[in-house]
């Protein structure tokens, strides 16, 4: 008995060394940002407004190496901001430095488009609105999870500081018999450059958005390009970028002029500008944003006056302890709907609070 139990112990060790051995690499990261948001709209029905405002974010990556060197790597949310949750894709890495992503992989303009500084916080006017202007150089972006982006390795096709990839996600089982809209894939192209000059790095990164749609009825496909600079001198960040392009999108997540089947913004265009400074333990920020585009039914020709959206903000950052950052940011907001006035839409914001991260 004394050597069964001997040799019943030695299996259940080896076999728990076996599970740790073979478990792969994983990290946590998140925070919990808490704090107060102010907001004057400028029609009065709305008036002033305080409430707090919470926000937290809780990611697991996971990755690991085979024998051969390719790198493996995939994560999930445990929590996030928006209060949903989400589960990355694969990506492998291979030892050439080259990258291919799997499911959920997105798109390369995306990827390569080049970080414009803004400020932090969470203020903003948000009250329902039919204005529809883009604010984001993302906007014309789509697709669906299937798909995968293969990204080269650092200096492509033998250009120093240069990187570029391409996209392509297919929607094959939306059905092309409907007048509603769902997106039926999306293919991008994208690149990046970073060069230094002096004691300036200067990087430079866009792309182009190619997409369709599963309705019938459809005059519009999103599409587009996106295209941004930005450059690092010491302490002090500048950068700007621009977009144009069409979105389309399903009627029921926006409040669109007929947007029965599906809604197209056509004509759009979005400009961001801003810079940030360190200086110690505080960033001080600016940036600001003007966006246009006319927004209707994905399958009517372009009427009426065009929205527009025009923000302005700015912030400062201090860094209180390691991983807590105190900020104080401030924002005033101009839309138009239909080339009139959306007071409803519009004023000035106010955020103070704190980020803890881990």
């Amino acid at each position: 008995m004394k050597k069964e139990l001997l040799i019943a112990s030695a299996l259940v060790g080896s076999l728990g060394l076996a599970g740790v051995a073979e478990a792969a690499s994983a990290t946590m990261s998140g925070h919990n940002r808490v704090g107060v948001v102010g907001k004057d709209a400028d029609n009065a029905t709305n008036g002033s407004t305080n409430a707090s405002s919470r926000q937290s974010t809780f990611s697991v990556s996971l990755s690991e190496t085979t024998d051969g060197g390719i790198g493996i790597s995939t994560g999930f949310d445990l929590s996030e901001e928006a209060q949903t949750l989400d589960q990355s894709g694969i990506t492998l890495t291979f030892t050439s430095g080259a990258k291919l992503d799997l499911i959920e992989a997105g798109n390369s303009a995306n990827t390569h488009l080049a970080s414009v500084p803004g400020a932090s916080g969470e203020m903003g006017i948000t009250t329902a609105t039919d204005t529809n202007a883009p604010t984001t150089l993302t906007f014309a972006s789509g697709g669906d999870n299937v798909g995968f982006e293969f990204h080269t390795a650092a200096d492509a096709f033998g250009v120093d500081g240069l990187k570029a990839s391409v996209s392509f996600s297919d929607n094959s089982d939306a059905a092309n018999t409907t007048t509603t809209h769902a997106s039926a894939g999306m293919m991008s192209v994208g690149a990046s450059y970073v060069t230094t000059t002096g004691d300036t790095t200067v990087t430079i990164g866009g792309g182009l958005y190619q997409g369709s749609s599963t309705s019938t009825t459809s005059l519009y496909e999103n599409e587009g390009y996106a295209i941004a600079l930005s450059a690092v001198t010491g302490d002090l960040t500048v950068g700007v970028g621009f977009a144009d392009g069409t979105k389309v999108g399903t009627g029921s997540t926006t409040n669109v002029d007929g947007d029965a089947n599906g809604y197209a913004i056509t004509g759009a265009s979005v400009v961001k500008a801003g810079a940030s400074y360190v200086s110690g333990d505080i960033t001080f920020a600016v940036g600001v944003t003007a966006g246009e585009g006319n927004d209707g039914d994905l399958a009517a020709a372009v009427s009426g006056s065009a929205d527009s959206y025009d923000a302005t903000s700015a912030s400062i950052s201090y860094a209180v302890a390691s991983g807590v950052t105190a900020v104080l940011g401030w924002t005033d907001v101009s839309k138009d709907d239909d080339g009139a006035s959306a007071t409803d839409a519009s004023g000035s914001s106010w955020y103070v609070g704190a980020t803890v991260s881990f």
